[in-house]
């Protein structure tokens, strides 16, 4: 970006970069202060009920092990995300829970709770009100996609005996998400580095909810996906390469289209005319997780850390539910 080149040559910026203010600070301060309330995490109603289903006596067998809900190990998977600790740290932190408020509720094993987060079915759940009521009053929604390099672990004897070669570099993973304009993530997954971010969007693109944008920026361009989106009715923000040419073709009027207009108009004019602005929510929505979750995955094998990645988006999802700054420009 130019104004990127102006910053790294030490010149200064042609227009002073804008300001912004809170307006809703006190509500604000309160959604923080939410963040750090257990009690919000778990469910309402009977705990145990809800934790645990008691197996069924069996004549002639010895003992009952206790069988665990699904929502029960994801609410200690969201703690262990949470607090980054281990689980032996986990298991206690849960034991000495129920302890304090009274609870006759077991806690699985270290041993056993890794089996269960292997498991585990969790999928991303919404808990914005607002958004609700647009999807239920048949409103689109706009998805702004992006993706950001995970370390996990470090490069150390396991990762040779699996990938076979040594290292000194901390391996990565690559986190794809897909979020709308008031943050509310939608989809996200953890792959290989292998993976561009061209392939990746087409896991980031939910199914069933209706969609009219799709904004992301250059990496993810390519001419056949912004055609199928715009025949399909999304209008495909998506910058196209510089070198682009405007081919004259019936399957390229979407591209030749935008291409034809940022030539007359200018890269600038196309990012006004469809709103690619809204691009920095997600690195924004990246920031956020980095610095507020961690940017280091806990888990090791992708099939957890795709849980993982989850756990993260349906905590982010929570926190928007308890509430979110409300910023302006600076007269």
């Amino acid at each position: 970006m130019p104004y990127k080149a102006r910053l790294k040559a030490g010149r200064e910026r042609k227009r002073e970069k804008p300001g912004y203010r809170v307006t809703n600070c006190r509500e604000y301060n309160q959604s923080l202060k939410k963040r750090g309330k257990i009690s919000l995490y778990f469910p309402e109603g009977d705990l145990k009920a809800q934790f645990i289903t008691a197996s069924p006596y069996v004549r002639g067998v010895s003992g009952r092990l206790p069988s665990y809900s699904r929502p029960y190990v994801e609410l200690i998977y969201t703690f262990y995300r949470l607090f980054g600790w281990g689980m032996r740290q986990i298991t206690g932190y849960m034991e000495d829970y129920w302890t304090t408020q009274g609870l006759d509720i077991p806690v699985p094993s270290f041993g056993h709770l890794s089996d269960l987060f292997a498991a585990l079915d969790v999928k991303v759940t919404q808990r914005c009100e607002r958004l609700a009521r647009r999807l239920a009053d048949g409103e689109d929604v706009s998805l702004i996609i992006d993706s950001t390099g995970m370390s996990f672990g470090r490069a150390s004897e396991w990762y040779e005996q699996k990938y076979g070669k040594t290292t000194t570099k901390t391996p990565w993973r690559k986190m794809h998400l897909s979020i709308d304009a008031a943050m509310n993530v939608h989809a996200i997954t953890i792959t290989g580095t292998d993976v561009s971010d061209s392939e990746g969007m087409e896991r980031v693109l939910p199914a069933d909810l209706p969609v009219d944008r799709v904004i992301a920026d250059g990496a993810y361009y390519s001419i056949e996906r912004a055609e199928a989106l715009s025949r399909s009715g999304v209008l495909p923000i998506i910058p196209p390469p510089s070198h682009a040419v405007v081919h004259g073709e019936e399957q390229t009027q979407w591209h030749d289209e935008v291409v034809g207009y940022i030539r007359e108009k200018g890269i600038y004019a196309f990012h006004k005319k469809y709103g690619y602005g809204q691009r920095s929510l997600v690195e924004a929505q990246i920031s956020r997780i980095k610095r507020c979750i961690g940017p280091t995955l806990l888990t090791r094998k992708v099939g957890a850390q795709e849980r993982e990645g989850v756990i993260i988006a349906n905590i982010l999802n929570r926190w928007n539910s308890f509430g979110r700054p409300v910023s302006i420009k600076n007269g």
